[in-house]
């Protein structure tokens, strides 16, 4: 066969040249009419600090936006910028309340506690060509712990990293009790002004994410992570399927009096297992109404259930210390099992570590018991008494929690803790991407209405030791006479619940000024 002429070899190769330019102009065009899924990412640093005026329970009564954020045992905060130009804030993340709020340059909070409201943020209006007022002297909220807050309505230009929400309704705190603020994330109908008004309730921040095109439902996943992690996530508008252990769950929000206004799930079962993975205590068929709130540090369950697990655990009451037990408890390899949902829920298993956190007198030393067992750790499982059942960041850590506001519902499962691993699934529909169960047999009502009275142990002098001795647990935790685990005496009762020795910190001084060095912009704080 002959050779091709040279005009036919130029004639193949213009024809090669042109269908190449062809085929990456049709890829091109495929590309950029494939809608991409509504994510942004931002970058975090960790800021540690031993002493911090949080609270102990926050919850309030009456396109995938991702945001890295890290653990802590009183607080979860979240940078942000308010005002044209921003100015810069860190926030206390809350999913059981519903306003954002800053407190003002003009504040007594921040009056009192300048340098507090320096490095946690404190507003000037004259400072924003954005600022309107739009309710003086409107915005009053109350918390649980007892702190209020009071001001004005403001609306303004927030922005979480590089993702700017325009029109923004937010408190501005003219009287409180805190210097720094908070960003509740419930729904709408939990705001403070709908006690007042509930005509008057204003799309939150959620809701204007969804409105301003950054994600396509109102809901949002919660990965706190581990104690000694640096860094857990929150994923407005998705799921990250990396980050929990087999199916997400879904159980529906359970109403509080006719309305969606809490994340109410159903409790059905409590179990504790020991250090051999034997069942020590459990009560089934409860269908307790629990709220699942980052705003709450320790768990929260009424005496029926709580009472024989604090008495096989050994936990007692200092009149300086409150509820205590050793430190060493923490590694106990026992776990409790918290089944949700009933026979077609799910069970999510805590490891004991979770409850058991270090105390620091006013002197900044760890206090010991008087009879030598040890260093002294407040246990963080204990009576609701009159008030709600709330499930904090002690049980949280262990799960993995997708809040679907949209469609009133949970996705729940076992966390994964310390992966590195990452797949974000963006949230578009009537089902969370990666749930295969609905749980709907069981319901539970929530009446509670108030604030209960709840007093937290605050040392006040420099002892360094506890008026009692250690108590006797009952349930066997593999933990010798002074509180130091065994491990040769059984094994882990969880696959997943069980980490690394706890470092967490709690402190119970009064008084106490946050020392932080605030990396702003898109960064989330770890105060300890």
């Amino acid at each position: 066969m002959p050779s091709p002429s040279p005009k036919v070899l130029l004639a193949l190769s213009v024809l090669t040249i042109l269908l190449s330019l062809v085929t990456d102009v049709t890829a091109s065009l495929f590309t950029s009419h494939k809608r991409s899924p509504k994510v942004l990412g931002f970058d975090f640093k960790k800021e540690v600090t031993r002493n911090s005026p949080l609270p102990k329970r926050l919850r309030k009564r009456q396109k995938t936006v991702t945001a890295n954020i890290d653990n802590a045992e009183i607080a979860y905060l979240i940078n942000m910028t308010v005002g044209t130009p921003g100015q810069p804030f860190s926030v206390q993340l809350d999913t059981g309340s519903s306003d954002i709020w800053i407190p003002s340059v003009e504040s007594n909070a921040c009056q009192e506690d300048e340098q507090a409201c320096q490095q946690l943020g404190q507003y000037d209006s004259t400072r924003s060509t954005s600022y309107v007022d739009v309710g003086q002297g409107a915005f009053q909220i109350q918390y649980q712990d007892n702190s209020a807050v009071t001001g004005d309505y403001i609306n303004e230009t927030l922005a979480i990293g590089n993702t700017v929400i325009k029109d923004m309704t937010m408190g501005l705190a003219m009287q409180a009790t805190r210097p720094f603020g908070i960003m509740g994330i419930g729904y709408d109908a939990d705001e403070s002004i709908s006690a007042m008004s509930p005509t008057d309730v204003y799309p939150n921040i959620v809701a204007q994410m969804k409105a301003q095109g950054f994600i396509s439902t109102l809901a949002y996943s919660l990965w706190l992570n581990d104690l000694n992690s640096l860094t857990g996530s929150i994923l407005f508008g998705g799921v990250d399927t990396a980050k929990y252990h087999g199916n997400l769950v879904v159980l529906p929000v359970q109403a509080t009096n006719g309305s969606y206004t809490d994340f109410t799930v159903a409790l059905s079962s409590v179990s504790v297992l020991d250090c051999s993975g034997a069942v020590q205590f459990s009560q089934t068929n409860l269908d307790l109404p629990v709220i699942l709130d980052s705003g709450t540090t320790d768990a929260y369950l009424p005496d029926s259930v709580v009472n024989p697990i604090l008495g096989g655990v050994g936990v007692i009451n200092d009149k300086d210390y409150g509820t205590i037990v050793p430190c060493d408890l923490a590694n106990s390899p026992a776990t409790l099992s918290f089944g949700f949902g009933g026979n077609n829920g799910l069970t999510i298993s805590v490891g004991l570590g979770e409850f058991v956190t270090p105390i620091f007198n006013e002197d900044g030393v760890q206090p010991t018991f008087r009879d030598g067992a040890g260093t002294i750790c407040s246990w963080g499982l204990m009576s609701s008494g009159t008030g709600p059942i709330l499930f904090g960041d002690a049980f949280l850590r262990s799960a993995y929690v997708v809040y679907d506001l949209t469609n009133n519902q949970i996705g729940m499962a076992q966390t994964n803790f310390n992966t590195t691993d990452t797949n974000v699934v963006e949230i578009s529909g009537s089902s969370i991407p990666g749930a295969s169960i609905t749980a709907s047999a069981v319901t539970a009502s929530q009446t509670f209405s108030g604030i209960p009275q709840e007093t937290d142990a605050q040392t006040k002098t420099g002892s360094t030791q506890a008026t009692a001795a250690h108590g006797s647990p009952t349930f066997n935790l593999c933990v010798s006479g002074t509180g130091k685990a065994n491990a040769a005496q059984g094994k882990k009762g969880a696959a997943f619940a069980v980490g690394p020795p706890r470092i967490e910190v709690t402190t119970v001084v009064t008084g106490l000024v946050l020392l932080l060095s605030l990396a702003f912009g898109s960064s989330v704080v770890l105060l300890r």
